[in-house]
């Protein structure tokens, strides 16, 4: 059961300003924007896709893009110090809820390069002012997120999917992503048990606890797992028929590492799979020091009539399907949310040909919000919608276009 209140969620919602501060290359931003769909414009490198970012952290408490928080604060000459903030309001029927991430950082003593110290950096949550925990920031802003690093749901490792899987989750379920950090938390205890034994300090009897506790929060995840992208999968098949014209038929399979009976997708039957496998792969998992049976080790795979899209699909249609995977991802969203997300499409309708470009926007128009950037505004002005509101993107800075 969601730890959300969905019933007062049963509204569209929209980001109705924007604030930054020493974020990135913005020094200071203060952005008013209207319901319907908003173009950001400009040269590569202006901002756009900071802009972008800046609001998916807020609804997912992280960067999709940097690896430490280190490389979201923009840095002046001479300080040792430096606050950043990324804040918006987002507008709901009856309110407007204010969400902050704020960034403390100061120099530290080692450096990252030779000419770029390195950063040692905090980072707080407040939620209408109040501090906050990240998984309490999540879920008040809901967003789907397209960009062209998104291939890498189709060419990148398994880790990549599963982050995405547990990101779109939290979204949905708040105890989900707690639950995911205990089982992370059982996984590093564990494997510190397992070397233990390797070298004779500890007795194989000590894996027990951390079995039971691994098999209990292992089998959650997985179960959830297991429903969400059943719905994927069911929701991107028309989508990617839609955008493709029927050619090839789409879907999303996950892929556990662990042998499932069919249709056992219950935690209870998970739970049982589970600990026979723990059992089974003991000696293995003694011998490497590691654990190797978990969530932390499934994959999801996308697959166009029944071949693995990493291997045999093109480049035009792997985006394809990853554009019809975040479509699906909107619409289960607002399925379990009761409001629709705001649609985040980073740079990527000009490597779309004119008809998928159209389509696309015909479906980004049905979203009460959708934030756009492009490095060429000639090639899909014609598309968009007559009342797209526009701004230019120009070295941190933000000015309208009438």
């Amino acid at each position: 059961m969601s730890a959300y209140n969905l019933s007062a969620a049963r509204h569209d919602i929209y980001i109705s300003h924007i604030s930054l501060t020493n974020f990135r290359n913005y020094e200071r931003l203060e952005l008013d924007l209207q319901p319907g769909m908003t173009l950001f414009q400009g040269e590569n490198g202006a901002g756009k896709s900071n802009l972008i970012e800046s609001q998916y952290m807020l609804a997912v408490a992280r960067s999709p893009r940097a690896s430490t928080d280190g490389e979201l604060i923009r840095r002046t000459n001479g300080a040792s110090e430096f606050y950043t903030q990324v804040a918006a309001n987002v507008q709901r029927q009856d309110d407007v809820v204010n969400l902050q991430i704020n960034f403390r950082s100061t120099m530290s003593g080692a450096s990252a390069s030779a000419t770029q110290p390195a950063l040692s950096t905090q980072k707080y949550f407040r939620v209408n002012g109040a501090p906050r925990r990240a998984s309490a920031l999540i879920g008040h802003l809901n967003a789907v997120m397209f960009s062209a690093d998104d291939l890498d749901l189709v060419y990148g490792s398994p880790s990549v999917r599963r982050r995405y899987l547990n990101i779109l989750i939290s979204q949905i379920d708040n105890e989900y992503l707690r639950t995911v950090q205990r089982y992370e938390r059982v996984v590093r205890q564990r494997n510190s048990l397992l070397k233990q034994i390797r070298e004779g300090a500890s007795q194989v009897g000590e894996l027990a606890f951390w079995d039971d506790q691994l098999v209990a929060e292992g089998s959650r995840i997985m179960a959830q797992r297991i429903d969400t992208v059943n719905a994927l999968s069911d929701g991107a098949m028309p989508i990617y028929a839609n955008l493709s014209g029927g050619s090839e038929r789409l879907t999303v399979e996950y892929q556990p590492n662990v042998g499932l009976p069919p249709d056992s997708e219950s935690a209870s039957a998970i739970a049982d799979a589970l600990r026979a496998q723990l059992a089974e792969r003991q000696r293995q998992e003694l011998a490497r020091g590691i654990t190797v049976t978990g969530p932390h080790r499934d994959d999801i795979a996308l697959a166009l009539d029944g071949l693995d899209a990493a291997g045999f699909a093109s480049r035009g249609q792997s985006r394809t399907a990853v554009l019809a995977l975040k479509l699906a991802e909107g619409a289960y969203l607002k399925s379990k949310r009761g409001q629709e997300p705001v649609l985040l499409l980073d740079d990527v309708l000009s490597e779309l040909d004119a008809v998928r470009r159209e389509q696309v926007l015909g479906l980004a128009a049905q979203y009460h919000q959708t934030l756009i950037t492009t490095a060429d505004a000639d090639a899909i002005a014609a598309q968009l919608p007559l009342r797209t509101t526009r701004f230019s993107i120009c070295a941190g800075l933000a000015r309208p276009i009438d």
